[in-house]
């Protein structure tokens, strides 16, 4: 069972998932953490919102976002990620916004969780 989140994140990475984690949280945005493929496949609910790793231990992050979409279990899919496979990308590209994690962090916060004076400029969850 899932509990009643705005943001799904699917990211290996332990560390910065708490990062992003703290950072959503602290500006009032319920956020489910699963590190592989296969608990995400598991989840039911809705999220308004799925980040996803593409590299991911188990699995394929676009295969996964769109099982996601199909699924109805998210509405709206971004991808955070330090793939340079073109051809992945270019899937990624298909079905959702693409940030890079070396350069890109304060533009996925930007999206994600908008600043009060920018909140026009961007999308926010709710």
């Amino acid at each position: 069972m899932t509990l009643p989140s705005d943001l799904l994140l699917v990211e290996d990475d332990v560390l910065l998932a708490r990062a992003l984690q703290r950072s959503l949280v602290a500006k009032g945005i319920a956020l489910r953490h699963v590190a592989r493929c296969a608990t995400a496949t598991a989840l039911d609910g809705h999220f308004l919102v799925g980040v996803f790793d593409i590299d991911l231990p188990d699995g394929d992050g676009v295969e996964l976002a769109r099982s996601m979409m199909r699924r109805g279990v998210v509405s709206r899919v971004i991808f955070y990620t330090a793939c340079s496979h073109p051809a992945r990308l270019a899937r990624a590209r298909d079905i959702g916004t693409v940030f890079f994690k070396a350069r890109q962090y304060t533009s996925l916060m930007d999206v994600l969780a908008p600043r009060q004076g920018h909140a026009a400029a961007a999308p926010s969850l709710h």
